[in-house]
């Protein structure tokens, strides 16, 4: 089912999980035709595409996530095609955090909640996977 934010229980999952390693965010991503900011955003009116909208979100957040944080991009590229499977991403995404808790402290951050019109603007649902290093 399309989504674009966990559900709560989703959310009281991840913040309870005992593992304290690295995590890698797996992000599959669909954005929308048209950037669909609100009346209260600064950027409300402008004619951009969502996939830019995004690019805005990505680039606000590691302005602060990289270095207060050690957050990092370790992969961001379009997706293509299907070879097995079918689906309709537009985008493709892997974030690596320190740990769960360097993740909800940059989700607390209100450098974060700012960024956030962002990718509310630009995307239209997407699929979020934890996975976690191996060794």
């Amino acid at each position: 089912m399309p989504a674009k934010q966990p559900k709560t229980e989703q959310m009281r999952a991840f913040a309870k999980d005992s593992h304290d390693g690295p995590i890698v965010m797996l992000n599959l991503l669909k954005f929308r035709e048209t950037a669909d900011y609100q009346p209260d955003d600064p950027e409300y009116g402008e004619s951009i595409s969502g996939e830019a909208a995004y690019d805005r979100y990505g680039r606000e957040l590691m302005t602060f996530a990289s270095d207060d944080m050690g957050v990092e991009t370790l992969y961001a590229g379009d997706a293509e095609r299907f070879m097995i499977g079918q689906g309709d991403w537009d985008r493709v995404l892997l974030v690596r955090y320190p740990s769960r808790e360097h993740m909800l402290k940059m989700l607390s951050d209100p450098r974060y909640t700012k960024a956030h019109r962002h990718r509310d603007a630009g995307l239209l649902h997407q699929d979020l996977i934890e996975t976690r290093p191996e060794g």
